[in-house]
């Protein structure tokens, strides 16, 4: 099964985009990338770019309410690998982005074991791209 945010219920897309708000929120900084990769998964969702709010007011408890407003499992899990991806897309990660991330999942029954599996795999992503990128750039 694969899943495809355009096909996403209004409500599954809402929360998605609320859940990278808020991480993007969380973000003092506001980075560029994330705001990037915010977009793009709004225009993955067939959301106008102009419409995404960047901004948001949620607290974690609210994205946690949302979230389990969603039936199917691996939805959820989606949109936590997502917010994951939002929050390194700046190959940056507090402590304290992770513990609200943690907190999130296990109250949304995503089980511990899967989160450390989203952030290793992440984690693989980064490196993969700074690998990329020192191939790209070795020998000039």
């Amino acid at each position: 099964m694969s899943i495809l945010p355009k096909n996403f219920t209004d409500l599954e897309k809402n929360v998605y985009m609320k859940a990278l708000a808020f991480m993007l929120a969380l973000d003092k900084k506001g980075t560029s990338e994330k705001l990037d990769f915010l977009k793009l998964q709004a225009f993955r969702c067939g959301i106008d770019g102009r419409k995404v709010k960047t901004k948001s007011s949620a607290k974690a408890p609210d994205i946690v309410l949302a979230l389990n407003q969603i039936d199917n499992i691996a939805i959820r899990r989606y949109i936590l690998l997502n917010m994951i991806m939002l929050t390194i897309a700046g190959h940056e990660l507090l402590d304290t982005e992770v513990d609200i991330i943690y907190g999130i999942g296990t109250k949304a029954g995503i089980s511990i074991d899967k989160i450390d599996d989203f952030f290793l795999w992440a984690a693989r992503g980064v490196e993969w791209q700074v690998d990329g990128m020192k191939i790209v750039e070795e020998d000039l």
